[in-house]
């Protein structure tokens, strides 16, 4: 048998690129297998939205989507197919299995995940992350077929450590890559409590650093975020057992329900910008510099003030993935502040160099702080009032509307909070 250094060399000297959107939770498992088994894959730039009626992408891809891995020897697509070739890649590494049983095993485990976990975990967490309205009818049925998965699950990991044999195998890549998601956003403190052994488990992986350099830290949630539609936080009553009546008490008066300063605000002051109209315009405007037109036509600088952030540790961003997934968290953080404020975040450079995040806010009123209170992570960031003169309009604009460059760097995502 080879060296394994020798065996690590020879996979290196292969090409390989895979063609995705940032944050596509989909190719986690493709990137943490390639960690496990020293393989280095590029991550060309890449705008699907631009690119997916090309002549050059449809001859790479038969179904014409990502993602898709493009090698010497030609192209191979769908995630799990991908993640399948980059483990079989090294055979020294186990991570396919010791022997053709295991082997078949991993297979077993990664069709479990397909068919019995990505699919109702879709219906219950995508809604969260895009923001649309869940099904209720559907919900209720994806939240029973999840819990019979983790049960599953639980069983077998019960008095195991990992799914197949005694090392970590693309079965426990593969389905930890699926939940890191739902353990991030809907499998709470109280909904984890039967799959103890499921948490430790996934606890281990996650904690790996070929995980870590792909996903960063995955806390795990304490009360599940819900999508409009999942009435699940909400409680019942109970009725409480009727006592005899007593002498009727003065009650106390109930505290008043304390009102956000920008209601107050609103009410107290109205401004003569309509943020939701604004955010009408800026949604339904197919050249967004028409749209800029009527927002500086529209513009009430007494009421509202323009601000621009930048992170402070931008150093510390490594991982593309990484990156747009803390965007992503930050913009739901924000979410108190969704009437009075308008923002775009961009993730702009590229991996393997400088990444950075950056912003343009127009807030109500004439601070940040507003935000900084809504959202603790904002203050990871300097915020820097604009002056408002032609140049932060160019500058604003920028940040607004560009697709693809920003300030000199490539935009590699970009957020809109509206």
């Amino acid at each position: 048998m080879l060296h394994d250094d020798r065996i690590r060399n020879l996979v290196q000297a292969k090409s390989l690129k895979l063609y995705t959107y940032p944050a596509n939770h989909r190719v986690f498992k493709v990137l943490i297998a390639a960690e496990f088994n020293g393989i280095d894959i590029e991550l060309p730039e890449f705008d699907f939205a631009k690119d997916a009626e090309s002549t050059e992408l449809k001859a790479k891809s038969p179904t014409g989507k990502v993602p898709f891995l493009e090698t010497e020897e030609g192209t191979i697509f769908t995630s799990g197919a991908i993640a399948r070739y980059v483990a079989r890649l090294r055979q020294d590494t186990g991570l396919y299995g010791k022997t053709f049983f295991e082997s078949g095993q991993v297979d077993s485990w990664i069709d479990f995940s397909a068919q019995e976990l990505e699919v109702p975990l879709e219906v219950w967490v995508h809604p969260i992350l895009v923001a649309s309205k869940s099904n209720p009818a559907a919900l209720a049925k994806a939240k029973v077929d999840v819990k019979n998965a983790l049960q599953t699950l639980e069983n077998h990991l019960h008095l195991r450590t990992y799914l197949v044999g005694e090392q970590i195998t693309l079965a426990d890549i593969v389905v930890a890559s699926t939940l890191i998601y739902p353990f991030k956003f809907v499998l709470d403190k109280e909904f984890r409590k039967p799959y103890s052994a499921v948490t430790r488990w996934f606890s281990t992986l996650v904690n790996q650093p070929e995980f870590q350099a792909v996903v960063g830290d995955v806390p795990l949630i304490d009360v599940a975020m819900t999508a409009e539609g999942d009435d699940s936080a909400k409680k019942t009553k109970k009725a409480a057992p009727k006592k005899e009546k007593a002498a009727p008490k003065e009650e106390a008066p109930k505290p008043k329900k304390v009102e956000h300063p920008l209601a107050v605000l609103n009410r107290e002051k109205p401004s003569s910008l309509n943020l939701d109209a604004w955010k009408v315009q800026y949604s339904n405007t197919k050249n967004l510099a028409d749209a800029m037109t009527w927002f500086w036509e529209h513009l009430d600088t007494e009421g509202y003030s323009l601000w621009f952030c930048d992170y402070n540790y931008n150093n510390e961003n490594t991982k593309m993935f990484m990156t747009c997934n803390a965007v992503g968290g930050f913009l739901q953080r924000s979410e108190a502040m969704r009437k009075y404020a308008f923002g775009v975040m961009d993730v702009c450079g590229a991996e393997g160099s400088e990444i950075i995040i950056t912003g343009c806010w127009l807030f109500r009123g004439d601070s940040a702080q507003h935000m900084v209170e809504a959202n603790p992570d904002a203050e990871y960031y300097t915020w820097k009032k604009a002056e408002l003169n032609d140049e932060t309009k160019a500058r604003v604009a920028a940040y607004w509307c560009n697709e693809d460059e920003l300030e000199g760097k490539p935009i590699a995502d970009s957020k809109v909070f509206k």
